[in-house]
């Protein structure tokens, strides 16, 4: 949802009026980064990883609904796109308004693992950071419900904010969706919502983020880490840095088991 009263930055300024859009009639859609605004009818982007957000779009255009690219320009350096703006809400804000439908919503997000690990990530998008994977499918590596967008019955609709998209094991994108639903400050927050939990927990059911390899879950503390260390103080991250000491504790067991 759109918040009032929140002027654009001066780069969004340049950037809507380059798109031809009234300036007076943009505003921001939430979310940390302050990146994505919109006038009620099309979405504005910028960053400086807006590239590499259309090469993941296009990309994953064929398996999920992902919103069309009309325009896209650099300004200094940093990127604009002008995208779709698609139907339905976060899947995050159905849950917590509407309890009953948080079920359907969960399994929604959930099945979307399995259909982005079919997709190969294309040549010139980025590997994910930190490791090294043999494979290259593409990753979204911000899988979360307010990133995801359902209609009133908990079906999928749509998936937004592809700036973090890599190349990569899908497992890292699984890792890393069980790391925001489980240790993310602003989720467990969340968790006192009925409707919260039961999203949560059936789209942690549907693909079973429990049982991802410690390897992964490793991997995915250690990228939480760095997220969040400009957004929280060391004190409320310390269960994420319990979370990474038991995944590596865990992936040093299983690497001498199999050898």
């Amino acid at each position: 949802m759109a918040s009032q009263g929140v002027a654009p930055p001066p780069i969004v300024v340049r950037a809507a009026r380059a798109f031809g859009l009234d300036v007076r009639s943009i505003r921001t859609l939430g979310g940390a980064s302050g990146t994505t605004w919109s006038d009620g009818h099309v979405v504005l982007r910028v960053g400086e990883r807006v590239a590499d957000e259309v090469l993941a779009v296009s990309a994953a255009a064929g398996r999920v609904p992902v919103p069309r690219v009309f325009d896209r320009i650099e300004l200094d350096g940093c990127g604009a796109v002008l995208l779709e703006l698609l139907p339905g809400r976060p899947a995050g804000d159905l849950a917590v308004t509407t309890p009953e439908r948080a079920a359907a919503a969960g399994r929604s997000c959930g099945a979307l693992h399995d259909r982005l690990a079919e997709l190969a990530a294309p040549p010139k998008l980025r590997e994910a950071p930190g490791v090294r994977c043999q494979q290259r499918r593409l990753l979204h590596l911000d899988l979360h419900p307010y990133n995801v967008l359902v209609d009133d019955d908990g079906e999928l609709t749509g998936v937004i904010d592809w700036t973090n998209a890599a190349a990569g094991d899908p497992q890292l994108d699984a890792a890393r969706t069980w790391s925001i639903l489980v240790l993310d400050p602003a989720a467990i927050t969340l968790r006192a919502n009925p409707g919260w939990r039961v999203l949560t927990e059936n789209w942690l059911q549907a693909e079973r983020l429990r049982e991802i390899p410690a390897a992964a879950r490793r991997w995915a503390c250690s990228f939480m880490l760095e997220d969040l260390a400009q957004r929280h103080a060391p004190a409320a991250l310390a269960h994420v840095r319990d979370a990474l000491h038991q995944a590596e504790t865990e992936a040093g067991q299983a690497s001498r088991a199999s050898r």
